[in-house]
């Protein structure tokens, strides 16, 4: 699915610029001649040993480029396994290193449920929240681009946020933009526009319906019951959950967003987050952290302001990209 939008994965190398220069060259300067030791094999093969005290520097400098304590840990665990386990007739040298973490960085984000999914008979709903500012209308946006380009579906956008008419415009924009269809009433009960959406998405014979959420932070009591509210008001129009429930995260905030992981959890059931803006950061590798620490897959990501610069996750790509490798 999606095999366009995954082709372009070989312009996130190039996306991720900020963060791959400072994690590489952080990373580069733990791996200094004294930091490791190498022992030849009878096959001639070589065996590399790292000392407690470059590992932990290891450890502090993935801390320092926005992975996680618990992250870190895991990342390093697998690391030291890898090099124990490992002989190699390749040259010792920084791409080796950076090879060996970035194999270990993939296998922790690859999943088995990374694909955006969709009912196999009857309307698919999708529930898009976040914090203001994640960039989660833009996202909407060109997630039904994707939809409607790749795999000729019929999208509805609905604009649930009732809180800020700039938002119900902006929405709108959107989808005469992309071609899809656009639903808003005057109800100001989000739960309420999402009903009669979901009445007009099946007279029209919508295969996709996007619902765009006001923007709340995961202290907010009172709005994150709203989206419960949502939640129960779709699975009691269809007898479902909505099909993904995403969560949009801002790729500048770094660490700082993964509290929002939790609070959002504790609210409703999310199927997978979205990271956006990783093309103006630094700090992408939190993303390690956001799927790893909170068991959640990465459906997409944001790499620019063009439209097809939302793309799908894969972990393979988006490792190798980190640490500027092929």
């Amino acid at each position: 699915m999606f095999k366009k939008a995954k082709s372009l994965f070989s312009f996130v190398k190039d996306k991720l610029v900020k963060t791959r220069e400072s994690i590489t060259e952080s990373i580069t300067q733990v791996f200094k001649g004294d930091s490791y030791k190498i022992t030849t094999s009878d096959s001639g093969k070589v065996k590399v040993t790292i000392d407690d005290s470059t590992l932990d520097e290891l450890h502090e400098t993935l801390i320092l480029s926005d992975v996680s304590f618990n992250s870190s840990e895991r990342i390093i665990e697998k690391f030291k396994e890898g090099l124990k386990s490992q002989e190699t007739d390749k040259e010792i040298n920084k791409t080796f290193f950076l090879s060996v973490l970035q194999k270990e960085i993939s296998l922790m984000l690859s999943r088995e449920d990374l694909n955006i999914n969709f009912e196999p008979g009857g309307i698919s709903i999708f529930v898009i929240s976040g914090v203001n500012g994640s960039g989660k209308t833009t996202t909407i946006g060109k997630l039904a681009n994707l939809i409607i380009s790749e795999i000729e579906k019929k999208v509805m956008i609905v604009a649930a946020d009732t809180f800020r008419a700039a938002a119900i415009a902006q929405l709108e924009v959107w989808a005469q933009r992309v071609g899809a269809e656009f639903f808003s009433n005057d109800n100001k009960d989000p739960s309420s526009v999402v009903y009669s959406a979901i009445e007009d998405a099946r007279k029209k014979n919508v295969d996709v319906i996007i619902v765009d959420t006001a923007g709340r932070l995961g202290t907010n009591n009172d709005l994150m019951m709203e989206l419960s509210k949502i939640e129960k008001v779709i699975h009691k129009q269809t007898g479902k959950p909505p099909i993904e429930n995403l969560l949009v995260l801002d790729g500048t905030s770094g660490q700082n967003a993964l509290s929002q992981i939790e609070k959002f959890k504790k609210s409703i059931d999310l199927t997978g987050i979205v990271i956006t803006k990783l093309d103006s950061t630094s700090k992408a590798g939190f993303a390690i952290s956001a799927s790893y620490d909170y068991d959640l897959p990465i459906k997409l990501i944001g790499i620019g302001e063009n439209l097809e610069d939302l793309i799908p996750f894969v972990p393979d790509n988006f490792s190798k990209a980190l640490f500027d490798l092929q």
